[in-house]
């Protein structure tokens, strides 16, 4: 199957070529989804989109190979666009070629409702028409699509690794490099928060057959009569197929299943019963029963891929016969805090200390992913540090992801970048031009990454749910966190910032309250944060209703 994958910038061709040659196919069927002038019944005059590119080609590909088992496709084509997009122009253009043109319709139908829900493409928002906002930015000056700021892999390749890059090119670099560690299968028992790395089908109908829903009496579907002889029994373990002829009853348990087809079950409330006859007292069209793949038909997706599984994926694992999913390993995770100033929370600081809280935040931030965790702490000497990791050598260089809290900026005892190119890890970047969080390191050394965060606890924060998570899910094959659409609850009084803003948020019913916070170090909001505003740099205050873009820090 030939499958091409276009995340692009430029406005998208009015005509495009099928990749088949002509006669190869039975039918080549296109879709054109095209911006339109209202959005929130607001008009606007363009949509942004916004994408984590080399995530979303990932997933488009493998969405479509999934569909392929099932929908028979020869070639498929998707171009979707990020940036700006003016109404009455292409968002998206998705072309599908398969022998017969039914195939072609079911497979189109399913891809795009699998790419709204798996797919890291959002619309970020909608442009406001001129005549609504006098102050909204000119449309000319956004038609360029985001930036995606490249940054080398290696010092002297051509970039320079200490500019600040944004946001979104930081998290393009972090997907790029994180691919997905390689599986292994696992019995159900030891699965629970492991990412499912394969699509699971449905082995056979579910439910296998008719199944009673109440205790009562089965007797054909179309008998109108009212008195009936009872001519078996059955529990919800028999199996005894035969048929029924007309007058005739079986009496059955809550989970039978039906003798055959075409049957209802009259609960036995609605009866009366003499011996072996019964009559039925309560007439109603309710059937009583759970009807053959009614659930879900055989071959049918019951699980996508990419999922974290919990108790309930589990229970539909087992109902399966999935007893050894195909799952993400157990990530190897070291941590090391630095800092002279650091002390155990058990202790009374003296002047110029602190108690440690990085270790503790982290710890809790890494309870949703299946890791085994090593913690420590450096002193700020880089030859007594060295010797230290020296000890534990063997853990630090078989180590999936290595974490260092503090040291990531310029000052003179700032040592994290020496000390992770020491340990064989090429910087990709060393800042990112956001606040809080703007000296973060992002290093790999071959599938392994390292990150250097930021020393103060709220950027610790926000720095581990912008990119430490995203990293953790690529490497596991699960789904980064996108950002979402929401309403301020109240106002947002932050003067204009030339840098990027994550703001600590309480989401609740009302919408999104904003939390005060006075510097990076602050821990005050944290205890009630579950959300992170995202402001664009040069923003300014935001009223109460204002629409915002924000990421969860809670759930999945």
């Amino acid at each position: 199957m030939d499958i091409e994958i276009q995340l692009t910038g430029q406005p998208i061709a009015d005509t495009i070529p099928s990749p088949l040659s002509s006669g190869s196919a039975g039918a080549w069927l296109e879709f054109r989804g095209v911006v339109r002038g209202e959005e929130n019944a607001q008009s606007i005059r363009a949509l942004e989109y916004e994408a984590y590119p080399a995530m979303a080609g990932r997933e488009i590909r493998r969405i479509l190979e999934g569909l392929a088992t099932r929908h028979p496709c020869l070639a498929a084509k998707v171009i979707h666009r990020t940036g700006v997009i003016p109404v009455g122009e292409t968002a998206i253009y998705v072309g599908v070629a398969s022998p017969h043109r039914a195939e072609a319709i079911a497979l189109l139908a399913e891809f795009m409702d699998r790419l709204k829900q798996d797919v890291p493409i959002w619309k970020r928002r909608g442009l406001p028409a001129e005549d609504q906002f006098k102050n909204s930015e000119p449309l000319a000056s956004s038609l360029s699509p985001p930036s995606r700021v490249r940054v080398a892999a290696r010092p002297g390749e051509g970039e320079n690794v200490a500019k600040p890059i944004s946001l979104n090119a930081a998290l393009d670099e972090i997907l790029t490099r994180c691919q997905p560690l390689p599986a292994m299968r696992l019995p159900l028992a030891e699965a629970i928060g492991r990412i499912l790395r394969e699509t699971v089908l449905a082995p056979e109908d579910q439910p296998s057959a008719d199944r009673s829903t109440r205790d009562g009496f089965a007797v054909r579907a179309d008998d109108p009569a009212e008195t009936f002889r009872v001519v078996d029994t059955l529990h919800a373990a028999d199996w005894k197929p035969r048929r029924l002829n007309p007058g005739e009853a079986v009496r059955v348990a809550t989970g039978t299943t039906l003798p055959c087809d075409n049957l209802r079950v009259v609960m036995q409330e609605h009866v009366e019963r003499n011996g072996d006859t019964i009559r039925i007292t309560t007439r109603d069209a309710a059937l009583n029963l759970r009807k053959r793949g009614e659930d879900v038909r055989a071959g049918q997706p019951l699980l996508a891929a990419g999922i974290r599984l919990d108790a309930g994926a589990l229970a539909l694992l087992a109902t399966a016969g999935n007893a050894n999913p195909l799952v993400s390993p157990s990530l190897r995770i070291v941590h090391f805090t630095t800092g002279d100033e650091i002390i155990p929370p058990d202790r009374m600081p003296g002047p110029g200390q602190i108690r440690d809280s990085n270790s503790y935040l982290i710890r809790g931030l890494l309870q949703p992913f299946h890791c085994e965790l090593g913690q420590e702490h450096l002193p700020e000497n880089p030859d007594r540090a060295k010797s230290q990791i020296e000890a534990r050598r063997q853990q630090v260089e078989t180590a999936d992801v290595l974490l260092v809290s503090g040291g990531a900026s310029v000052g003179d005892k700032d040592f994290t970048g020496p000390l992770l190119e020491w340990l064989g890890f090429k910087t990709v970047f060393s800042q990112v031009n956001v606040r809080p969080g703007r000296p973060l390191i992002f290093g790999t050394k071959g599938p392994r990454v390292a990150f250097g965060l930021p020393g103060n606890p709220l950027s610790h924060f926000v720095c581990f749910h912008l990119f430490v998570a995203a990293a953790l899910a690529g490497l596991t094959g699960g789904r980064p966190k996108g950002f979402q659409r929401g309403r301020l609850a109240t106002k947002l009084p932050e003067p204009p910032n030339s840098r990027e803003t994550l703001w600590p948020a309480r989401l609740g019913g009302d919408g999104l309250s904003p939390l005060a916070w006075a510097s990076s170090g602050d821990v005050t909001c944290l205890a009630e944060t579950n959300a992170l505003v995202r402001l664009p740099a040069n923003l300014g205050p935001l009223d109460p209703g204002a629409e915002a873009d924000f990421l969860p820090t809670t759930g999945e």
